[in-house]
């Protein structure tokens, strides 16, 4: 079963992402800012507000938003720290 994780870090100007993949939830993408926070746009904040009237609702939804599942289910595979080894991918051609 496949997860992954992969973040961009923000650079002056433009904001970072993250793209979170976990097996039954399928693939989350966010916008981050420098400190790593979700960014949620107002846009996505309208439509949240126009289509989650109850406050269960609301609350998945921004639960979803936040991508907080993801981070449960990801948690655990999170090893990463000052001193972990580090592998970087790149292309060769």
């Amino acid at each position: 079963m496949l997860r992954f994780e992969v973040t961009e870090d923000p650079s002056p100007g433009v904001d970072g992402e993250r793209y979170c993949y976990a097996p039954g939830l399928g693939l989350w993408h966010g916008r981050t800012s420098a400190n790593g926070d979700i960014v949620v746009g107002e846009d996505q904040l309208r439509a949240l507000v126009s289509q989650a009237r109850a406050g269960e609702a609301f609350a998945h939804r921004v639960d979803e938003l936040l991508a907080t599942n993801w981070d449960e289910a990801l948690e655990p595979f999170r090893h990463a720290g000052d001193g972990a080894p580090v592998t970087w991918l790149h292309r060769v051609g």
